[in-house]
């Protein structure tokens, strides 16, 4: 327990001001428990969360529907990526960025593949070809406001060192306006309260970009209880987004980095490889042995 509170007060000294507390936390736990208990068929998907508490874990694998484990992440992770980002080059913006299809109406929220989203978050990075590009952040969702449907709405939030802003709204802009599109990219002016705020994983209403003045619409009940549903199909720290380091915030040496490019580009290779040719829309380039696209 003294060490949490340690690690607690060190947060504060890095900037961190509405860092929440253990009595928050524990309020947050007991109320997960109860709207997960009225609306799961089978209870046993609970065991063990019951026993958590701040300096215990119930189970033999941290939950990430749990708020005592995302307290104790969130307390290591806040330190090592502000010792990461503060070694950085820079420069460094906060971006947030969202597609209308990650979007899902209400009693839907199931369907969201993190995995997709944060796999065009990489492939955006990747179009930068930059070798010390850093990212760390958080996928999330939020209760859309009532003239939206009060669905949810789906965004990865990030802060991205060594990139150049233009550059981060070109990559991350997309070529099909599509409804419910949207982007943000931010200087970031205190770090260690950007990377807080960035790296929390709580249900709230969904803030809008530019007009802050305006107070998100509060999750319902309902609400809650289908997010702590959600969540509690995924795994730990399953919503996390890091590129450029790995899983403690070490930085990636440019080779390990190099290895995974080409091992994810030949992954891709194999994928295309084994789809059967389509010639249908495509002929033969004179010249230079390739192929071009051309009508038929």
């Amino acid at each position: 327990m003294a060490a949490r509170m340690k690690q607690a007060r060190r947060v504060a000294k890095l900037g961190v001001s509405d860092f929440e507390t253990g009595a928050a936390t524990e309020q947050l736990q007991n109320e997960m428990l109860r709207r997960l208990e009225r609306v799961l068929f089978d209870a046993g998907r609970l065991a063990g969360l019951e026993s958590c508490n701040q300096g215990y874990c119930g189970r033999k694998k941290c939950a990430e529907v749990c708020q005592f484990g995302t307290r104790r992440r969130r307390l290591k992770e806040i330190p090592a990526a502000l010792h990461l980002l503060r070694k950085s080059a820079g420069p460094l913006y906060e971006v947030r960025i969202g597609r209308g299809g990650w979007a899902q109406p209400a009693g839907k929220l199931n369907r969201v593949s993190v995995a997709a989203a944060k796999k065009l978050n990489r492939w955006a990075l990747d179009q930068l070809y930059i070798p010390d590009l850093i990212a760390v952040g958080t996928f999330k969702v939020s209760v859309a406001p009532k003239h939206e449907g009060s669905g949810w709405k789906c965004e990865i939030h990030q802060i991205i060192s060594g990139a150049k802003k233009k550059d981060l709204e070109k990559v991350f802009s997309s070529s099909r306006h599509a409804s419910g599109n949207f982007l943000k990219v931010k200087e970031v002016t205190n770090l260690g309260q950007t990377i807080s705020d960035v790296l929390k994983r709580n249900v709230q209403g969904w803030q809008h970009l530019y007009q802050t003045e305006i107070t998100p619409d509060r999750p319902k009940k309902d609400h809650r209880a289908e997010y702590y549903a959600w969540l509690l199909g995924l795994n730990a720290d399953e919503r996390m987004v890091r590129y450029g380091c790995d899983g403690y915030f070490n930085k990636l040496c440019q080779r390990r980095r190099d290895h995974a490019s080409a091992r994810r580009r030949e992954n891709t290779s194999m994928i295309v490889a084994k789809r059967p040719p389509n010639w249908g829309a495509f002929r033969k380039a004179s010249g230079f042995g390739g192929v071009i696209r051309g009508r038929v």
